[in-house]
């Protein structure tokens, strides 16, 4: 709505489940995906198709090989930049669904993905960084910290304007319910991968097959927005805890 582009961050105005177990926070994503599985596939498909095949054709020009280290990386680090828009908006028409039961408005929400883009991108690209550094050290500690910092989409989405201190506001939020949270987030990271990989196996070495490429690329981007989703109802989960927290510290002073 206009008054949530006024005020810079979306109200969480309606009743959430605490994030309690991670077994039925993922049957929970997955009613909500497979339920705005339309409007997930129209907002990432109107962002990615374009793009993945202009960068198709852009590497067919520069006979870039599918399936080798180039590609992936450059289809790599489109992601990242196209998910900076994509993601806040799915969020956001996400959230209206939730709030209101009606189909989530497609045009509203691309607004609000292209309002947060700058910072969303600013801060993938931390974490990012900080994932990969603390990975260079020891497995462990980049799964921690990709852990600690999971929410930084949806806070980015959701708070916006209200929060400059993302990562250390994802931090705090995770504290306490980190090992939950993998276990949440394991199994579609292994998904993910596994996919990845197999769609540049099948492709490597077929120039043919850009455009079709493209288009599964895209695809693949539709399924990974069950990870949105999961990452939504982990902050929803949270954020209810967080308050309590806070009121029984005032009470106890």
């Amino acid at each position: 709505m206009d008054h949530d582009f006024r005020r810079g961050h979306l109200e969480i105005d309606f009743a959430v489940p605490r994030f309690e177990s991670a077994w039925r926070l993922l049957v929970r994503s997955a009613g909500l995906f497979f339920s705005n599985i339309g409007f997930l596939a129209t907002v990432t498909l109107v962002v990615f198709l374009p793009v993945k095949s202009a960068l198709q054709f852009a590497c067919y020009l520069l006979d870039i090989p599918t399936g080798g280290m180039t590609e992936y990386l450059l289809m790599d680090f489109s992601d990242l930049i196209l998910d900076a828009l994509v993601i806040p908006a799915a969020i956001y028409g996400l959230l209206d669904r939730l709030r209101t039961g009606a189909p989530a408005p497609l045009g509203r929400s691309l607004r609000w993905g292209r309002r947060q883009w700058a910072k969303a991108l600013w801060n993938k690209f931390k974490v990012e960084v900080t994932i990969t550094l603390s990975t260079a050290l020891l497995v462990i500690p980049g799964i921690l910290a990709m852990v600690k910092l999971s929410l930084t989409d949806a806070i980015v989405a959701i708070e916006a304007d209200r929060e400059t201190e993302v990562l250390e506001r994802s931090r705090a939020l995770t504290q306490g319910h980190r090992w939950p949270i993998f276990r949440v987030l394991l199994p579609l990271m292994l998904i993910e991968l596994a996919a990845t990989f197999a769609v540049l196996g099948v492709f490597a070495g077929s120039t043919s097959s850009r455009p079709l490429l493209a288009l599964v690329d895209s695809a693949l981007s539709v399924g990974g927005q069950w990870s949105t989703v999961i990452v939504l109802l982990l902050y929803l989960g949270l954020v209810p805890a967080e308050k309590a927290i806070g009121a029984k510290q005032k009470i106890g002073r």
